[in-house]
């Protein structure tokens, strides 16, 4: 009896600290060797009570259901840090909500990584406040430009497990970890389906794959099709062969419909 509660033991031990990002493959590969289920506007959701969301569930739900990457717009109300999607009156929640989130799903989970990925109309001293408040600060990965990224192992055993990239350059040298995005990353132009490079260059490090079809609001029906299994692999097997660039963050709009984790996971097998 004894040995058999040792056994499930051992396997729930190995299940949980023998993984990384969900699989004992990826331990051994590099931050950008390995691709991650993104949600564009992922705070923008029906759960939360915005108007005219990009996802149907909150942030804390997608991160329970295996997104790794967040796209979350910020902007300054009045000395208060809030998220919105381009107009506050279709919904605005502090963003210290996402953040608590985020710290939670972290304290809970010392194998997986988070990345976020900021569309900043506010300062980075903001943003840092708000990190501060919330106890993020621990986990807050530093990469130096042109460096080799660390292995997800690497980063799960330093408790680094919190990458932050911004599309606003005002770091001050304090500020080690706010990376300004353009100097890590390329993405693909966003609101159609395509593999043109659009901001950043080819030789950065990481690829943001855009794979949503959207202007101002998300689409559940363009969803059902973008994300089947079949036509997310295609495009981005097409895109990589074609650049000759893997694809980071996979971003999707309606993470929860289609078949976008699933792709994310057999892409990250396949890689070699």
């Amino acid at each position: 009896m004894h040995k058999y509660i040792y056994y499930l033991l051992f396997l729930f031990a190995f299940n949980i600290y023998g993984q990384c990002n969900g699989s004992k493959d990826l331990c051994n590969k590099r931050y950008n060797e390995v691709a991650y289920l993104t949600t564009h506007n992922a705070f923008n959701s029906k759960q939360d009570g915005y108007l005219f969301p990009n996802q149907k569930s909150n942030i804390a739900v997608q991160l329970n259901n295996g997104v790794r990457g967040l796209m979350i717009d910020v902007y300054d109300d009045n000395g208060t840090t809030v998220v919105y999607h381009a107009y506050k009156f279709l919904g605005s929640k502090p963003l210290s909500i996402y953040f608590n989130d985020i710290k939670y799903f972290l304290d809970n989970n010392p194998n997986e990584i988070i990345t976020i990925i900021l569309e900043s109309y506010t300062s980075s001293n903001a943003i840092e406040n708000e990190i501060i408040k919330v106890g993020l600060l621990k986990y807050l990965h530093t990469q130096e430009i042109n460096s080799l990224w660390p292995k997800l192992q690497t980063m799960i055993d330093s408790n680094k497990r919190l990458v932050i990239l911004s599309d606003k350059n005002d770091a001050n040298e304090d500020q080690s970890w706010y990376h300004y995005i353009w100097n890590f990353a390329v993405e693909n132009k966003y609101g159609e389906i395509n593999c043109e490079f659009n901001r950043g260059s080819p030789t950065n490090s990481l690829f943001i794959f855009n794979h949503f079809i959207t202007s101002l609001t998300g689409n559940k029906n363009n969803a059902k099709n973008v994300n089947s299994f079949k036509f997310l692999r295609n495009h981005i097997l097409n895109c990589k062969n074609l650049k000759n660039k893997f694809p980071n963050f996979i971003t999707v709009d309606f993470c929860d419909i289609g078949e976008s984790l699933d792709v994310v996971n057999k892409l990250n097998l396949e890689r070699k």
